[in-house]
C-alpha cells in the first residue's frame, strides 16, 4: 500500500509538537469529552506516558488512519518513537487552535509546524464510557502565509455557548442540502463572512459557489455542533480523485459568519470509506 510522504510526516509532526498547553486531568476526574481529549493529548502524547495509554484508549480502539496500525498498539508505538526524539521545548505555543465537542464526538483544528513544514490538521475522536474508542483525521499542508491577515487557521477560537447549538446545525445542514442538490446557497451566507480556505479566496466564486462546482460530487458523514461551531465531515470527488474534506463553519444570526477546512486525498491503495 502506497501512502503519502505528507500524510506519514503529519502524523508524526502532531504527535511530536501537540498540546503543551492543555490541561491535564488524571484518570480520577469528572470530566467532559473534550477535557479527556485534551488530556489524552497532554499526558500521552506530550509528556509520553504509554503507561496510561489503558486508562484513555479502549482495547477495541479503532483507527481510520491507514498509517497507523489498530487498537492500543498503535499509540504505543507512536509514543514509543516520539521518546526517541529530542523533547518538545516546554516554551513551544500548543498546536491546538479550536477544540469541539458534541456528545460522543471531540474535534480538535491544530496548526502544526515541524522540520519547516507548516500543516492545518483536524482530528475527530468518539468517546464511550470516558475512553477514546475511534480516530478520524485530515492534514494539509499550508503555504507560506506570513504577513497576511487572514490565515487557514487563525480567526475566530471561542465558543459561543449562548448561541443555539440546534440553530446553528440546522444552518449548516439547509446550507448543504442546498450544495448538493446543486441550488443557490447564498442566501446561508453572511456577506461580511471571513473565509480562511485559500482555494476559496483564488476561486472567486465564494464559498456556496466554489462548493456547487459542477465537477464536485459530495457526501456527508458527519455534523458536529457546540455553540456557533459546526464540523462537516464529508468527501468529495473531484477529477477522478477522493477526498477526506472536514470543514468548520462559525454561525452568526442564522448566516455562515467564518469557514476554515481542511482537506486531503485519500492514499493510492486506500479505500475512501476506510477513513470514514
Amino acid at each position: 500500500m502506497k501512502i503519502t510522504q505528507i500524510f506519514t510526516l503529519g502524523i508524526c509532526c502532531i504527535f511530536t509538537c501537540i498540546a503543551r498547553e492543555a490541561k491535564s486531568h488524571t484518570c480520577m476526574d469528572t470530566i467532559t469529552n473534550k477535557q479527556k481529549v485534551l488530556s489524552f493529548y497532554k499526558q500521552i502524547v506530550g509528556q509520553r506516558k504509554t503507561e496510561l495509554v489503558p486508562e484513555f484508549i479502549a482495547e477495541d480502539y479503532k483507527q481510520h488512519n491507514p498509517t497507523v496500525k489498530q487498537g492500543r498498539a498503535g499509540i504505543t508505538e507512536m509514543i514509543n518513537y516520539l521518546k526517541t526524539l529530542p523533547p518538545t521545548p516546554q516554551s513551544a505555543k500548543s498546536p491546538i487552535v479550536r477544540a469541539i465537542q458534541d456528545g460522543d464526538l471531540v474535534v480538535i483544528h491544530l496548526d502544526v509546524s515541524f522540520m519547516g513544514k507548516r500543516m492545518a490538521v483536524i482530528d475527530l475522536f468518539k468517546l464511550k464510557n470516558g475512553m477514546l474508542t475511534e480516530h478520524w483525521d485530515a492534514i494539509q499542508p499550508l503555504p507560506d502565509e506570513k504577513g497576511k491577515t487572514i490565515t487557514a487557521t487563525n480567526g475566530t477560537t471561542e465558543i459561543d455557548h449562548n448561541a443555539s447549538v440546534e440553530n446553528s446545525g440546522l444552518v449548516v445542514d439547509q446550507f448543504y442540502k442546498t450544495i448538493v442538490n446543486k441550488q443557490p446557497g447564498t442566501r446561508f451566507i453572511d456577506s461580511a463572512y471571513v473565509e480562511h480556505d485559500a482555494s476559496v479566496i483564488a476561486s472567486g466564486v465564494g464559498l456556496a459557489g466554489y462548493l456547487s462546482e459542477p465537477n464536485r460530487s459530495v457526501k456527508i458523514h458527519r455534523l458536529i455542533a457546540e455553540g456557533d461551531f459546526v464540523v462537516v465531515q464529508s468527501q468529495f470527488n473531484k477529477s477522478g480523485k477522493t477526498f477526506v474534506f472536514y470543514e468548520i463553519f462559525r454561525v452568526y444570526n442564522d448566516k455562515i459568519a467564518e469557514h476554515w477546512s481542511v482537506e486531503q486525498a485519500v492514499p493510492d491503495g486506500v479505500k475512501a470509506e476506510d477513513m470514514f
